[in-house]
């Protein structure tokens, strides 16, 4: 967030929406198993790493679309 604040502050433009870009994409671990939750259900279930990539990598692509073209509206 610091880095995404000073960089914004030295292109001159507004530092809140770089820092709403970093805290909503942050929540983005669609592609990979990241979170606790389906580390867990993964051997259980059978699931592999790709078995994520596939499912996790058109919501990662919806959501960064969603993510700016909202921005832009927004802001």
């Amino acid at each position: 967030m610091p880095l995404a604040v000073n960089i914004a502050i030295g292109a001159g433009a507004d530092p809140a929406v770089f820092a709403l870009t970093v805290a909503l994409a942050t929540s983005n671990s669609f592609f990979l198993p990241t979170h606790q939750v389906n580390a867990l259900l993964m051997g259980p279930g059978g699931y592999r790493v790709a078995d994520y990539m596939r499912a996790g990598g058109i919501m990662t692509v919806l959501f960064i679309t969603v993510l700016m073209v909202m921005l832009n509206i927004v802001f």
